[in-house]
């Protein structure tokens, strides 16, 4: 892969990340994590290491909001966590 290939998939697959977090709600308590910069750096080479993007654009386009990542997301795990700590302190 070319460096601007890799450019492209890196814009790609972060503005996909982007908008899951968005879709799921959960941008600003990743934000509010202490190490948030090692985590989203995990989770980017997560999204960036997945085949399923084509996958996940149909599935955002499909959900303004969602309660869960899908099933194929990389970052299902870190997402639900996120999810449960926002219903927490909710709670």
């Amino acid at each position: 892969m070319g460096l601007f290939a890799y450019v492209e998939k890196m814009r790609r697959h972060s503005t996909l990340m982007e908008r899951m977090m968005d879709t799921l709600n959960v941008k600003e308590k990743l934000a509010e994590l202490p190490h948030r910069g090692e985590v989203l750096r995990r989770a980017s080479t997560r999204c960036m290491g997945c085949g399923e993007s084509t996958s996940c654009s149909m599935w955002l386009e499909g959900h303004d909001e969602a309660d869960e990542a899908p099933s194929y997301c990389r970052n299902h795990d870190l997402f639900a966590r996120l999810t449960r700590q926002i219903e927490a302190e909710t709670a």
